[in-house]
């Protein structure tokens, strides 16, 4: 019997041996599953981590293009009003094609180069632009103290797309944008002189040194005049400072038209010159009530001009004025622009051609860029459509361009004829001279070391310019970056 029962207890002791090596089996196999399912939740993670980064990358990549579609464009053409903060997008931003201004319907833009809208399993951005607050050029900061830019607020709305999702991230971006910080007019750095029957209308001149053949704007004759308003006896109304277009000099003016001096500077006796009221320069000096030339202007802002007839060299830095007019880094970056755009040292008799076919493919404001010697220009090298007739509406959407010369010695002349329509232009030659002859007529900005002007030249500002500056020449600074979680966007 005891052996029969030994029996009876190593049979029992195969049966729990059996037991235990299931169960060892199966905790091995949980934990086999356990960390396979960890290692492929972690992978998967990971996955959507990298489309996570990669399409919050992609979704900056379309403000950056949003930012380019605006130094290449107008901004007239941006309608789309911003909705408030938790409303739809309004009638202003739909459109039945993919636009920059339609929330419904984005500009849509493959990463890899692809023509078309996004498509599956592919990396792309939509990309849509809202105007917050527009650019307005006369803004009351400019008579601030000291002055400050007039801006324009634009809110880029971009989602990022990694594969067609689930890595979609939107982002909403601020966009201050302003003209680059240069005396906004007709600026000369040296001087100024206007033989023959120089115009001016609705914008001022500016110059470091000295003015030579001002003369009356009331008595249409030879010499530089602004265009004048015979019904409120004075100049026609600066659109860029909302005051009386008028001659601004740190040197003298003077109605000579062979030098600045010859005791017929126009402050050489008194301080308010009442043919020139509205003219500053180094010889003047504050004004008083009743001279006839103190607050003959009040501004919408309800400050009055002028309070003094001087003009210093400070106070044309307060209106943005800097050696050569814009930054190293402004000209490099217009210098890109030019390369990019196939206009970087352009032979005159390919201009038209070229600005034809940008403007065909959305670039309505290019940049025409010289560095290697000076260059002449003429009206008949510009295609129709970047002429124009004067134009009073603010919201137009017309073509411009930016014409730059640089280059010690390297001077511009530009000469046609001087009926409508006319070059739309922010001219810059900030090392040479500016010499127009034959009687051009521009509509726009130009900034040069000299400006030497003859025959029967003008130079125009209007609405549709001064609310529109050319994208070449804006300044883009971003204000304001969030990743917009408010709705779903996978």
């Amino acid at each position: 019997m005891t052996g029969m029962g030994m029996k009876r207890d190593l049979r029992d002791d195969r049966g729990v041996g059996v037991i235990t090596v299931i169960m060892v089996m199966a905790v091995m196999s949980a934990l086999t599953i356990t960390a396979t399912v960890l290692t492929v939740n972690n992978v998967g993670n990971s996955r959507r981590d990298r489309q996570a980064l990669a399409a919050i990358a992609t979704s900056e990549a379309g403000v950056t293009q949003a930012i380019q579609y605006l130094r290449g464009g107008n901004l007239a053409a941006l309608t789309c009003t911003e909705p408030p903060a938790g409303s739809a997008p309004g009638a202003t931003c739909t459109g039945a094609t993919q636009s920059w201004i339609s929330a419904t319907n984005p500009k849509q833009v493959r990463v890899d180069g692809g023509i078309g809208g996004c498509v599956a399993s592919s990396d792309c951005f939509k990309v849509w632009i809202g105007t917050v607050m527009p650019f307005v050029p006369n803004c009351p900061g400019r008579h601030a103290s000291p002055p400050v830019q007039c801006f324009g607020t634009y809110r880029v709305h971009s989602t990022g797309i990694s594969g067609n999702g689930p890595g979609a991230r939107r982002v909403a971006v601020d966009l201050q944008v302003t003209p680059y910080t240069f005396p906004l007019g007709v600026f000369s750095e040296q001087g100024f002189s206007g033989n023959g029957n120089v115009g001016v209308h609705s914008e001022s001149i500016f110059t470091a040194g000295c003015m030579a053949n001002r003369q009356d704007d009331s008595n249409p004759g030879s010499g530089t005049q602004f265009q004048y308003d015979i019904v409120n006896s004075r100049p026609v109304i600066d659109l860029f400072y909302d005051q009386p277009a008028a001659a601004h000099a740190v040197g003298n003016i003077s109605t000579s038209n062979t030098s600045c001096g010859g005791g017929r500077e126009i402050h050489a006796s008194a301080v308010c010159n009442p043919t020139f009221r509205f003219d500053q320069d180094g010889q003047g000096g504050p004004l008083t009530g009743g001279d006839g030339c103190y607050g003959r202007y009040t501004r919408s802002d309800g400050s009055i001009y002028p309070t003094t007839s001087k003009f210093t060299a400070q106070d044309l830095q307060n209106i943005g004025y800097r050696p050569r007019g814009l930054t190293d880094a402004e000209y490099d970056a217009l210098k890109a622009q030019a390369q990019a755009e196939g206009t970087y040292n352009i032979s005159t008799g390919s201009i038209s051609a070229q600005l034809t076919s940008l403007a065909a493919a959305g670039i309505s404001s290019p940049v025409l860029y010289f560095d290697t010697s000076s260059i002449s220009l003429r009206g008949t090298d510009f295609p129709s459509s970047f002429l124009r007739a004067l134009n009073s509406t603010a919201n137009c959407g017309t073509n411009s361009v930016t014409i730059v010369v640089t280059g010690p010695g390297h001077d511009l002349s530009y000469q046609g004829g001087n009926t409508a329509p006319y070059l739309v232009a922010a001219i810059f030659v900030p090392d040479g001279t500016l010499t127009g002859t034959g009687g051009r007529n521009t509509i726009g900005t130009v900034f040069a070391k000299t400006v030497d002007l003859g025959g029967n030249i003008d130079f125009y500002l209007d609405n549709c310019f001064a609310s529109n500056p050319p994208g070449a020449a804006l300044e883009v600074h971003v204000t304001g970056f969030r990743e917009d979680d408010s709705t779903d966007v996978n």
